[in-house]
């Protein structure tokens, strides 16, 4: 796929007009026109800004790749999906205590006390694992580091 097709497929992926897309990677709207229609050849500068503004499709635009376990998709892709070994359960464990003390912190969250974060945390897993997403327990990791 040449670059001005990607430049397309991002753009209507994310349901933009010309107009928008351009104000959105800082860009000229005619400037990006010709970059879109394949009338000029896009500068790295041009690259950077659209890859900042949507860095997952970093791999793609300039091999045509895809790693979704490091979250590089293309914008056809639904939505990425997980790598081979998963996710450690500390990681996931963490990101969710995090996210509970910041939502109570802003306010979003009020504790009460028939509601425990352990049992949120275990439903917060369960939807996890029914999604596809597969857990990593340290100790598996470990004894698959001492076979290997």
């Amino acid at each position: 796929m040449k670059l001005n097709e990607k430049l397309k497929l991002i753009r209507t992926t994310h349901s933009h007009t010309q107009i928008k897309f351009s104000e959105l990677i800082d860009i000229p709207r005619r400037t990006y026109q010709k970059y879109e229609l394949g009338n000029a050849e896009m500068p790295t500068s041009a690259f950077l800004k659209i890859s900042d503004r949507y860095p997952q499709y970093a791999l793609w635009l300039v091999s045509d790749k895809v790693a979704p376990e490091i979250g590089q998709v293309a914008p056809s892709d639904d939505t990425p999906k997980m790598g081979f070994s998963g996710v450690p359960e500390e990681l996931l464990n963490t990101a969710f205590e995090k996210t509970i003390t910041t939502s109570i912190s802003l306010g979003w969250l009020t504790a009460k006390p028939e509601i425990q974060f352990s049992m949120l945390s275990d439903l917060m897993r369960h939807d996890f694992v029914e999604q596809g997403g597969k857990l990593i327990s340290q100790d598996a990791d470990e004894s698959e580091n001492q076979t290997a």
